[in-house]
């Protein structure tokens, strides 16, 4: 049951991350580019997943949170570049 619940948690965390990084557009275009590819590794785990199931001993999620953080970390990244964070 509890990793039942950490999922839900972890898709709650997931769609919280993705409405921030859709807030604005990443301004520096190579930024932009990191984004949209890990925008796409996630939507290709999640076509496996809906294909063979959620499962995969809990990696393939663990892996979209992954991948969440490193969108969150462009993000930042990008707000150095914009000279919003110091």
């Amino acid at each position: 049951m509890k990793s039942c619940s950490s999922f839900f948690a972890g898709a709650a965390t997931a769609t919280l991350l993705m409405g921030c990084a859709a807030a604005y557009a990443l301004s520096h275009p190579n930024f932009q580019n990191a984004d949209d590819a890990l925008q796409v590794a996630i939507n290709h785990i999640r076509g496996a997943q809906q294909v063979n199931g959620p499962t995969f001993g809990g990696h393939a999620a663990r892996a979209i949170e992954l991948i969440q953080q490193a969108r969150t970390e462009v993000g930042i990244a990008d707000e150095y570049h914009r000279g919003v964070r110091y």
